[in-house]
């Protein structure tokens, strides 16, 4: 039972159910982004992606780390960040934050905070590494996809 308890894995379960329940409402808003293809800058981005969610299965993490609170703290205070980047958007579009570049774009750079922390209670540098290119890939795939869609409005 303690393998599964100590997985950081389990760590990504809060995303992917806020995602669920909320993806659809931040589709709604940012639409014109959504359906722009980058081609291989796409790939890679889901490449990234797939490596990102599947890498912590074979994390474990140790709660007598005598840093694990730090890092804990470090991914609550994340997905907190995380979170309320989206409902900026959802629940005020039209506010300066959810208008501009930095607001609508940081659902996307707001993801270092927490997968970094990840990295960091499984102990594993090569996770923390790949979750900073993913976020410089995805922010800017993001961000392209906004440039793109406001040139055609």
């Amino acid at each position: 039972m303690s393998v599964i308890l100590n997985n950081c894995f389990l760590l990504l379960l809060p995303i992917f159910i806020w995602n669920l329940v909320f993806a659809h409402k931040l589709i709604e808003i940012k639409y014109p982004i959504s359906i722009i293809k980058l081609g291989k800058l796409e790939w890679l981005e889901n490449i990234l992606r797939a490596i990102i969610f599947v890498f912590p299965i074979f994390m474990k993490f140790n709660v007598s780390n005598i840093n694990f609170s730090k890092y804990f703290t470090l991914y609550i205070i994340g997905i907190v960040i995380y979170f309320t980047s989206w409902l900026l958007l959802i629940y005020f579009p039209d506010n300066y934050w959810s208008t501009n570049k930095i607001g609508l774009l940081a659902p996307a750079y707001t993801t270092i905070i927490w997968l970094v922390a990840i990295g960091l209670l499984g102990n594993s540098k090569v996770y923390s590494y790949l979750s900073v290119v993913f976020t410089i890939v995805h922010t800017f795939s993001s961000y392209l996809k906004l440039k793109i869609a406001n040139k055609n409005n």
